[in-house]
């Protein structure tokens, strides 16, 4: 064996340096009974891979609109799409809903909101379908309204 890499009591050999990372000489084993990681069940919470989402007054945008802007624009990264339509009540449903002022928009992975609210801005535009769609991080805390008169759009 060269001297360079030293011997373990296990019977590996550690690199030059020590291993690992950054020359610390610490050495971590991995547990061989955790469990194995998935993308599909290993997954941020819900609430951190959400965008809110409002529409200039008159101006709202189809929830299918929405899919598509992001789809071709990141790909394969959305899970839902809602558009919140309120019911002022319950006599007459198809003539007593108002135009949606807003929405949310759950992604697969947590990079998208991330990434686009990490940049130092409180809101980012788009122009979806020559509309704004202006998108912000998503607050669990303002969240009673889609608890509520929400119509969810798979």
């Amino acid at each position: 064996m060269d001297g360079s890499h030293k011997a373990l009591s296990s019977g590996e050999t550690t690199p030059p340096g020590g291993g690992g990372g950054g020359g610390r000489g610490n050495i971590q084993t991995l547990d061989p009974n955790a469990k194995e990681w998935s993308f599909k069940t290993n997954t941020a919470p819900k609430e951190d891979r959400c965008l809110y989402v409002t529409f200039s007054n008159g101006h709202p945008i189809p929830d299918h609109l929405i899919r598509r802007f992001f789809r071709l624009k990141y790909g394969d990264c959305l899970e839902r799409v809602y558009v919140h339509r309120l019911r002022l009540n319950d006599d007459d449903k198809e003539t007593n809903v108002t135009t949606p002022q807003f929405g949310k928009v759950i992604f697969k992975t947590c990079w998208i909101p991330l990434t686009l609210t990490e940049v130092g801005k409180r809101e980012i535009k788009f122009i979806v379908d020559g509309k704004p769609l202006w998108c912000k991080k998503y607050d669990v805390s303002k969240s009673h309204a889609f608890k509520r008169n929400s119509t969810p759009q798979p």
